[in-house]
C-alpha cells in the first residue's frame, strides 16, 4: 500500500502547482495531528522540553505546525528531481559554504551530520548539485519495491545511497576518497547499551555515536548542517568544523564529540522548532550512564543513526 501511495502521490505532486500541493499537504498534516494521538503526544512532549513547562499551549501550536511542515517535506520528497532543484536554487540562501571548502581541503573526507529538521534530502541534493560527491546512509525500506522507488529518487537527485547494512568498508572508502558522507544523528536510542549519553535541551538522552567514532578513527572533518524553510524559499546553515580532541580515552572522546554534535543541532532546532520532525520520545527516563559504545560499530546501524530522511517515529 505504501508503495502505491508514494507512486500515486508523486505523480499528483508533479502535476499540481506547488502551492496547491503544499496546501493539500498542510491539510493532511493537520488531519494526521488529530488522528495519530500517540505521535501527537510525543511531539508535544518533546517541544515542552525545549520550551519549558510553562509553555504547554505554545508547544501544542508548534506541534501542529510541525505536522503541517512535515506534509510539505513529503511533497518536496515526492517532487525531488533535477527540475525541482533548479527551482530551489533560485530560492536558496546558503550560510557557511566556506566551511565545506575548508573541510575538503583537509583531505580526509567530510562527515555531514544533521537531524530531523527541515529537509535533509534537499540538503544532500544541493551538495550533489554543486559538485560535491555526496553519499547518504539509508535504511533499506520494506517492501523492496518501495525501497527501490525511494532510493532511486535520491540517486536521480545526485546522491549516492549506501545501505545501512553495507558495513564499515564502504563507508571508509568514501572518506578515504575525500568525499562527503551524510546521515542523521538525533534518533534516540533508549536501550541502555546503545549509543552514548548526551545532554540535549537540559535533559539526558542517548543517541548514536557513529559520526563521532568515524571522525575520531579516520581524521575526517565533522560538520553539522540543516536545510530549513524560510518564507517561500530555503536556508542552508552549515556550522564550522567541530573541534576533534583526543585525550587518549577513545570512549570519552566519542562521548565528548557526540555532545558537540547534539549541541550544534540544538541550536538549529531552537531557531526552528516547528520544523523538527521528532514524533517519538526523545528523552527516556534514564540518567547518564557509562559509555559502552565500541568503535567497531561505526558503520553499522549506529553509524547510520537513523532511517535515512524519514521522521523519527
Amino acid at each position: 500500500m505504501i508503495y502505491w501511495l508514494h507512486l500515486v502521490g508523486r505523480r499528483i505532486a508533479v502535476v499540481l502547482p506547488l502551492g496547491v500541493s503544499y496546501r493539500l499537504a498542510e491539510g493532511g498534516g493537520w488531519v494526521a495531528y488529530w488522528l495519530w494521538p500517540a505521535k501527537r503526544r510525543h511531539a508535544v512532549a518533546n517541544l515542552r522540553q525545549i520550551l519549558g513547562p510553562r509553555a504547554a499551549g505554545r508547544a501544542e501550536g508548534l506541534a501542529r505546525a510541525a505536522f503541517r511542515n512535515y506534509g510539505k517535506y513529503l511533497i518536496d520528497m515526492l517532487r525531488l528531481s533535477g527540475a525541482q532543484l533548479k527551482e530551489i536554487e533560485q530560492r536558496l540562501t546558503v550560510h557557511g559554504l566556506e566551511h565545506v571548502e575548508a573541510a575538503r581541503a583537509h583531505g580526509r573526507g567530510l562527515i555531514f551530520v544533521g537531524g530531523h529538521i527541515g529537509n535533509s534530502d534537499v540538503g544532500g541534493a544541493i551538495l550533489a548539485g554543486r559538485g560535491y560527491p555526496a553519499h547518504v546512509i539509508a535504511e533499506t525500506l520494506q517492501p523492496p519495491r518501495w525501497n527501490t522507488l525511494v532510493q532511486e529518487t535520491r540517486r536521480q537527485a545526485g546522491m549516492q545511497v549506501i545501505p545501512v547494512e553495507a558495513g564499515a568498508r564502504e563507508v571508509l572508502r568514501v572518506l578515504r576518497r575525500n568525499e562527503v558522507l551524510a546521515f542523521l544523528v538525533d534518533r534516540p536510542t533508549h536501550r541502555e547499551r546503545s549509543g552514548v549519553p548526551v545532554q540535549f535541551f537540559g535533559a539526558w538522552t542517548r543517541v548514536p555515536a557513529g559520526a563521532a567514532t568515524l571522525a575520531l578513527r579516520t581524521g575526517a572533518s565533522l560538520i553539522a548542517a540543516c536545510v530549513v524553510r524560510a518564507g517561500h524559499g530555503y536556508e542552508v546553515h552549515i556550522s564550522p568544523p567541530l573541534q576533534i580532541q583526543r585525550s587518549g580515552d577513545l570512549q570519552a572522546d566519542i562521548q565528548a564529540l557526540t555532545q558537540q554534535v547534539m549541541s550544534a543541532l540544538e541550536g538549529f532546532i531552537r531557531q526552528h522548532p516547528d520544523q523538527w520532525f521528532m514524533f517519538r520520545p526523545m528523552w527516556p527516563a534514564t540518567e547518564a550512564g557509562p559509555i559502552v559504545e565500541t568503535a567497531t560499530s561505526m558503520a553499522g546501524h549506529d553509524a547510520a543513526g537513523d532511517r535515512g530522511a524519514a521522521p523519527s517515529w
